[in-house]
């Protein structure tokens, strides 16, 4: 009877610290779907529509923020390059967007951001403060749905939008950054 006593101590001690293990692992495990959706700063976005040169800016948000490139559009005035990346927040699948068009002749370009995973009201307004506040025209701010916020300095126009979607699953928002250089 010691011997199968002494077997079980053996046994129960590692198991349990298996078990613990595995669970703690487990919570740091979710606890990093939710903090791993970094986005850039307005200061980083601004930047990058400086560049006007989409191999730069490819370098940058495919290494910078794991996005990969899914698509180039042209037309007559500009070409844009639509790169994607799947983020898990909370157990919930999303895919952010971010579209960056640069002008035919170079002289401007244009970067949008949108995202259902994280409020970018919440992270860019503060981030906006020494921004002038403009009154919005764009089209996307006369959607009855969509609350906009629109910010200008010397260079760069930014419209900073939350639109209320209606989902197969109930109601969502889509958050949305546009930082233009003029």
């Amino acid at each position: 009877m010691t011997k199968t006593k002494q077997l079980f101590m053996k046994l129960f001690y590692p198991t349990i610290l298996l078990f613990f293990v595995a669970i703690f692992g487990i919570n740091a495990q979710n606890k990093a779907d939710t903090t791993t959706n970094p986005f850039p700063t307005v200061a980083t976005l601004t930047e990058w529509a400086s560049y006007n040169s989409q191999t730069k800016f490819d370098l940058a948000v495919r290494g910078l923020l794991g996005f990969k490139f899914e698509e180039k559009e042209g037309d007559d005035a500009s070409t844009a390059y639509t790169y994607i990346r799947k983020v898990v927040v909370n157990n919930i699948s999303y895919t952010d967007r971010i579209v960056y068009r640069i002008t035919n002749t170079n002289s401007a370009s244009v970067i949008s951001l949108v995202t259902a995973s994280t409020d970018l009201v919440s992270f860019y307004s503060p981030q906006l403060a020494s921004y002038k506040r403009q009154n919005c025209s764009t089209p996307m701010a006369k959607d009855k749905s969509t609350t906009c916020s629109c910010y200008e300095s010397a260079e760069y126009a930014i419209d900073l939008c939350d639109e209320r979607v209606k989902l197969t699953m109930g109601d969502g928002n889509k958050y949305f950054i546009s930082v233009a250089k003029k």
